[in-house]
Protein backbone atom coordinates (compact mmCIF):
# COMPACT_ATOMS: atom_id res chain seq x y z
CA UNK A 1 0.00 0.00 0.00
CA UNK A 2 1.20 2.99 -0.88
CA UNK A 3 2.39 5.75 1.38
CA UNK A 4 0.26 9.33 1.45
CA UNK A 5 2.85 11.62 1.29
CA UNK A 6 2.16 15.74 3.09
CA UNK A 7 1.10 17.02 -0.52
CA UNK A 8 -1.07 14.09 -0.56
CA UNK A 9 -2.83 14.65 2.81
CA UNK A 10 -3.29 18.50 2.17
CA UNK A 11 -4.94 18.32 -0.93
CA UNK A 12 -7.54 15.64 0.09
CA UNK A 13 -8.09 17.51 3.49
CA UNK A 14 -8.46 20.76 1.75
CA UNK A 15 -11.40 19.37 -0.47
CA UNK A 16 -12.84 17.67 2.47
CA UNK A 17 -12.88 20.90 4.23
CA UNK A 18 -14.42 22.69 1.42
CA UNK A 19 -17.54 19.81 1.08
CA UNK A 20 -17.90 21.22 4.76
CA UNK A 21 -17.70 24.85 3.92
CA UNK A 22 -15.11 26.13 6.44
CA UNK A 23 -14.15 29.31 5.56
CA UNK A 24 -10.49 28.80 5.16
CA UNK A 25 -10.33 25.14 3.78
CA UNK A 26 -6.83 25.10 3.04
CA UNK A 27 -4.99 26.95 6.14
CA UNK A 28 -7.08 24.53 8.53
CA UNK A 29 -5.56 21.80 6.49
CA UNK A 30 -2.01 23.12 7.19
CA UNK A 31 -2.26 24.12 10.65
CA UNK A 32 -3.70 20.83 11.95
CA UNK A 33 -0.90 18.95 9.63
CA UNK A 34 1.67 20.95 10.87
CA UNK A 35 0.58 20.63 14.90
CA UNK A 36 0.92 16.60 13.89
CA UNK A 37 4.10 16.50 12.20
CA UNK A 38 5.58 19.01 15.23
CA UNK A 39 7.06 21.69 12.39
CA UNK A 40 6.21 25.34 11.01
CA UNK A 41 3.78 25.45 8.96
CA UNK A 42 5.64 26.93 5.92
CA UNK A 43 8.06 23.82 6.23
CA UNK A 44 5.16 21.70 4.96
CA UNK A 45 5.68 23.30 1.79
CA UNK A 46 10.19 22.34 1.73
CA UNK A 47 8.47 18.65 2.78
CA UNK A 48 5.59 17.65 -0.04
CA UNK A 49 6.95 14.83 -0.97
CA UNK A 50 7.39 13.70 2.69
CA UNK A 51 5.54 10.12 3.22
CA UNK A 52 4.06 9.47 6.56
CA UNK A 53 3.77 7.13 8.91
CA UNK A 54 0.31 5.31 9.82
CA UNK A 55 0.19 6.86 13.27
CA UNK A 56 0.77 10.46 11.77
CA UNK A 57 -2.37 9.97 8.95
CA UNK A 58 -4.59 8.55 12.15
CA UNK A 59 -4.00 11.47 14.22
CA UNK A 60 -4.58 13.23 11.83
CA UNK A 61 -7.58 12.42 10.32
CA UNK A 62 -9.00 12.95 14.57
CA UNK A 63 -7.95 16.24 13.92
CA UNK A 64 -9.31 16.04 10.23
CA UNK A 65 -12.99 15.06 11.72
CA UNK A 66 -12.86 17.13 14.71
CA UNK A 67 -12.72 19.82 12.61
CA UNK A 68 -15.33 19.01 10.33
CA UNK A 69 -17.66 19.03 13.29
CA UNK A 70 -17.15 22.83 13.89
CA UNK A 71 -14.50 22.54 16.36
CA UNK A 72 -12.03 25.65 15.60
CA UNK A 73 -8.78 24.65 14.86
CA UNK A 74 -7.26 26.81 17.93
CA UNK A 75 -8.55 24.20 19.97
CA UNK A 76 -7.28 21.67 18.51
CA UNK A 77 -4.19 22.85 18.14
CA UNK A 78 -3.85 24.60 21.47
CA UNK A 79 -3.00 27.81 20.66
CA UNK A 80 -3.69 31.13 18.82
CA UNK A 81 -1.55 33.82 17.32
CA UNK A 82 -2.37 37.33 19.06
CA UNK A 83 -0.23 40.20 18.32
CA UNK A 84 2.73 38.25 16.94
CA UNK A 85 2.45 36.29 20.23
CA UNK A 86 1.06 32.62 20.95
CA UNK A 87 -1.51 32.31 23.78
CA UNK A 88 -2.12 28.91 25.16
CA UNK A 89 -6.38 28.20 24.25
CA UNK A 90 -8.81 25.65 25.50
CA UNK A 91 -12.62 25.32 25.50
CA UNK A 92 -12.44 27.50 28.91
CA UNK A 93 -11.61 30.67 26.70
CA UNK A 94 -12.60 32.70 23.78
CA UNK A 95 -10.18 32.37 21.11
CA UNK A 96 -8.25 35.90 20.77
CA UNK A 97 -9.47 37.78 17.69
CA UNK A 98 -7.36 39.64 15.08
CA UNK A 99 -10.42 42.87 15.50
CA UNK A 100 -9.36 42.68 19.15
CA UNK A 101 -5.73 43.21 18.05
CA UNK A 102 -6.78 47.08 17.08
CA UNK A 103 -7.74 47.29 20.37
CA UNK A 104 -4.53 46.54 22.16
CA UNK A 105 -2.77 49.05 19.11
CA UNK A 106 -5.13 51.66 20.26
CA UNK A 107 -4.39 51.40 23.65
CA UNK A 108 -0.54 50.71 23.40
CA UNK A 109 -0.82 54.65 21.21
CA UNK A 110 -2.50 56.14 23.99
CA UNK A 111 -0.38 54.79 26.44
CA UNK A 112 2.99 55.88 24.81
CA UNK A 113 1.70 59.64 24.74
CA UNK A 114 0.57 59.66 28.72
CA UNK A 115 3.46 61.51 30.65
CA UNK A 116 3.28 58.70 33.07
CA UNK A 117 5.92 56.62 33.35
CA UNK A 118 4.48 54.10 35.32
CA UNK A 119 0.51 52.46 34.99
CA UNK A 120 -2.00 50.69 36.24
CA UNK A 121 -4.46 48.96 33.80
CA UNK A 122 -7.41 46.76 34.24
CA UNK A 123 -8.67 43.91 31.90
CA UNK A 124 -12.23 43.17 32.32
CA UNK A 125 -13.23 40.07 31.16
CA UNK A 126 -9.85 38.55 30.55
CA UNK A 127 -9.84 35.38 29.19
CA UNK A 128 -7.11 33.76 27.89
CA UNK A 129 -5.51 37.15 29.36
CA UNK A 130 -4.85 37.99 25.64
CA UNK A 131 -5.21 41.69 26.03
CA UNK A 132 -2.99 42.72 28.88
CA UNK A 133 -0.27 40.21 28.94
CA UNK A 134 0.04 41.86 25.00
CA UNK A 135 0.05 45.39 27.23
CA UNK A 136 2.37 44.66 29.60
CA UNK A 137 4.74 42.63 27.03
CA UNK A 138 4.35 45.31 24.32
CA UNK A 139 4.04 48.71 25.78
CA UNK A 140 7.50 51.00 26.16
CA UNK A 141 6.38 51.96 29.39
CA UNK A 142 6.56 50.18 33.26
CA UNK A 143 2.99 49.00 33.31
CA UNK A 144 1.12 46.47 36.20
CA UNK A 145 -1.90 44.88 35.25
CA UNK A 146 -5.11 43.10 36.68
CA UNK A 147 -6.69 40.72 34.90
CA UNK A 148 -10.13 40.19 36.01
CA UNK A 149 -12.54 37.18 34.65
CA UNK A 150 -15.76 35.36 36.50
CA UNK A 151 -14.55 31.86 35.44
CA UNK A 152 -11.79 30.29 37.72
CA UNK A 153 -11.01 27.65 34.61
CA UNK A 154 -10.12 30.86 32.17
CA UNK A 155 -7.86 32.42 34.91
CA UNK A 156 -5.74 29.55 35.01
CA UNK A 157 -5.24 29.78 31.52
CA UNK A 158 -4.42 32.93 31.79
CA UNK A 159 -1.97 32.47 34.66
CA UNK A 160 -0.12 30.22 32.06
CA UNK A 161 0.09 32.38 29.44
CA UNK A 162 1.24 35.37 31.87
CA UNK A 163 4.23 32.75 32.54
CA UNK A 164 4.91 31.77 28.78
CA UNK A 165 5.47 35.32 28.08
CA UNK A 166 7.45 36.08 31.33
CA UNK A 167 5.06 39.21 32.90
CA UNK A 168 3.82 36.76 35.83
CA UNK A 169 4.94 39.14 37.93
CA UNK A 170 3.45 42.41 36.45
CA UNK A 171 -0.12 40.65 36.13
CA UNK A 172 -2.49 40.41 39.34
CA UNK A 173 -5.33 38.11 38.40
CA UNK A 174 -8.37 38.47 39.92
CA UNK A 175 -11.78 36.21 39.87
CA UNK A 176 -15.12 38.12 40.25
CA UNK A 177 -17.79 40.23 38.08
CA UNK A 178 -16.43 42.66 36.12
CA UNK A 179 -14.85 45.48 38.23
CA UNK A 180 -15.76 44.53 41.35
CA UNK A 181 -12.72 42.35 42.49
CA UNK A 182 -10.65 45.83 41.86
CA UNK A 183 -9.98 47.50 44.87
CA UNK A 184 -8.08 50.52 44.13
CA UNK A 185 -8.09 53.03 41.56
CA UNK A 186 -6.44 52.52 37.86
CA UNK A 187 -4.94 54.80 34.58
CA UNK A 188 -6.71 52.66 32.27
CA UNK A 189 -9.78 50.29 31.69
CA UNK A 190 -9.94 48.10 28.79
CA UNK A 191 -12.58 45.51 27.68
CA UNK A 192 -13.28 43.22 25.36
CA UNK A 193 -16.93 42.12 26.51
CA UNK A 194 -19.43 39.69 25.88
CA UNK A 195 -21.61 41.97 23.04
CA UNK A 196 -23.57 39.13 20.93
CA UNK A 197 -27.35 39.94 21.64
CA UNK A 198 -29.19 36.78 23.24
CA UNK A 199 -31.48 36.85 20.09
CA UNK A 200 -28.66 36.31 18.02
CA UNK A 201 -26.43 33.52 19.39
CA UNK A 202 -28.67 30.25 17.77
CA UNK A 203 -27.80 32.14 14.11
CA UNK A 204 -23.91 31.91 14.99
CA UNK A 205 -21.09 29.83 13.25
CA UNK A 206 -21.26 26.51 13.94
CA UNK A 207 -17.32 26.97 15.46
CA UNK A 208 -18.24 29.95 17.58
CA UNK A 209 -21.15 28.20 19.37
CA UNK A 210 -18.12 25.83 20.45
CA UNK A 211 -16.65 29.12 22.29
CA UNK A 212 -17.67 29.62 26.15
CA UNK A 213 -21.22 31.51 26.10
CA UNK A 214 -20.39 33.53 29.14
CA UNK A 215 -17.94 35.64 26.33
CA UNK A 216 -20.50 35.60 24.01
CA UNK A 217 -24.04 36.42 25.37
CA UNK A 218 -24.64 40.11 25.98
CA UNK A 219 -28.26 40.62 26.79
CA UNK A 220 -31.06 41.52 24.60
CA UNK A 221 -29.16 44.47 22.96
CA UNK A 222 -25.73 43.37 23.69
CA UNK A 223 -25.07 45.75 25.91
CA UNK A 224 -25.70 44.44 28.80
CA UNK A 225 -22.09 44.48 30.15
CA UNK A 226 -21.22 47.69 29.27
CA UNK A 227 -23.16 49.33 31.21
CA UNK A 228 -22.81 47.71 34.30
CA UNK A 229 -18.62 48.21 33.23
CA UNK A 230 -19.04 52.01 32.99
CA UNK A 231 -20.93 52.66 35.75
CA UNK A 232 -18.20 51.02 38.15
CA UNK A 233 -15.53 52.45 35.92
CA UNK A 234 -16.49 55.98 38.27
CA UNK A 235 -15.29 53.99 41.39
CA UNK A 236 -12.32 52.49 39.60
CA UNK A 237 -10.65 55.05 37.38
CA UNK A 238 -8.26 57.87 38.38
CA UNK A 239 -9.12 61.05 37.62
CA UNK A 240 -7.86 61.60 33.68
CA UNK A 241 -8.32 58.17 33.63
CA UNK A 242 -9.20 56.36 30.39
CA UNK A 243 -11.76 53.74 28.91
CA UNK A 244 -11.06 51.40 26.08
CA UNK A 245 -13.85 49.15 25.05
CA UNK A 246 -14.43 46.85 21.76
CA UNK A 247 -17.62 47.03 20.47
CA UNK A 248 -20.12 44.98 18.33
CA UNK A 249 -21.27 46.41 14.93
CA UNK A 250 -23.77 48.89 15.17
CA UNK A 251 -23.24 49.02 19.04
CA UNK A 252 -20.39 52.38 19.02
CA UNK A 253 -22.99 55.06 18.88
CA UNK A 254 -24.92 53.27 22.17
CA UNK A 255 -21.74 52.91 24.00
CA UNK A 256 -20.96 56.35 23.89
CA UNK A 257 -24.23 57.26 24.60
CA UNK A 258 -23.79 55.58 28.04
CA UNK A 259 -20.29 57.49 28.52
CA UNK A 260 -22.25 60.94 28.43
CA UNK A 261 -24.70 59.53 30.38
CA UNK A 262 -22.01 58.65 33.44
CA UNK A 263 -19.89 62.00 32.57
CA UNK A 264 -17.48 60.67 30.16
CA UNK A 265 -15.50 63.41 28.16
CA UNK A 266 -13.46 63.57 25.03
CA UNK A 267 -15.64 60.68 24.08
CA UNK A 268 -14.21 58.89 20.19
CA UNK A 269 -15.73 56.21 17.92
CA UNK A 270 -12.40 54.77 16.72
CA UNK A 271 -12.48 52.48 13.04
CA UNK A 272 -10.89 49.04 12.61
CA UNK A 273 -8.83 48.77 9.65
CA UNK A 274 -12.48 47.47 7.66
CA UNK A 275 -14.25 50.74 8.82
CA UNK A 276 -16.37 48.80 11.42
CA UNK A 277 -16.79 51.37 14.43
CA UNK A 278 -15.16 48.99 16.68
CA UNK A 279 -13.65 50.61 19.55
CA UNK A 280 -15.09 53.52 21.89
CA UNK A 281 -12.30 55.70 23.90
CA UNK A 282 -13.24 58.26 26.81
CA UNK A 283 -11.51 59.90 29.66
CA UNK A 284 -12.70 60.37 32.89
CA UNK A 285 -12.79 63.49 35.22
CA UNK A 286 -13.60 62.54 39.39
CA UNK A 287 -15.95 65.19 40.40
Amino acid sequence: MEQLTVKDLLDKTTNFFKEHELDTPRLDAEILLAEVLELERIKLYVNFDQPLEKSEVDRYRELVVSRSKGIPVAYLVGNQEFMSLEFKVTPDVLIPRPETEHLVETALELIAELDQTELKIADVGTGSGAIIISLVKLATKDLTGVGIDISEQALKIAQKNAIKHQVKGKIDFRLGDLLEPLDDRVDLIVSNPPYIPTGQLSDLQQEVKAEPMLALDGGAEGLDYYYQIIKQATTKLRSDGLILLEVGINQARKVAEMLKEFNFKEIEIIEDYSGIERIVKASYVKE
